[in-house]
């Protein structure tokens, strides 16, 4: 896979678990939202990194 593609798949998979989280906070138990607002953050900052990593790829 490439740098852009794992991009894109983060980018998709943060909207999934965003939906998830607000859908936790909204109907379920506190301890179902809290786990899946850790892994949006997760997400993001893996996305981040990627970012970086592609950035520092294309100023070379």
């Amino acid at each position: 896979m490439t740098l852009k593609n794992d991009i894109a798949a983060l980018e998709l998979r943060i909207t999934q678990e965003e939906e998830k989280r607000d859908a936790w906070r909204i109907a379920g138990p506190e301890e179902k939202y809290l786990e899946a607002y850790s892994m949006v953050e997760a997400l993001e900052l893996q996305l981040e990194r990627k970012l970086l990593q592609h950035s520092a790829g294309s100023a070379t």
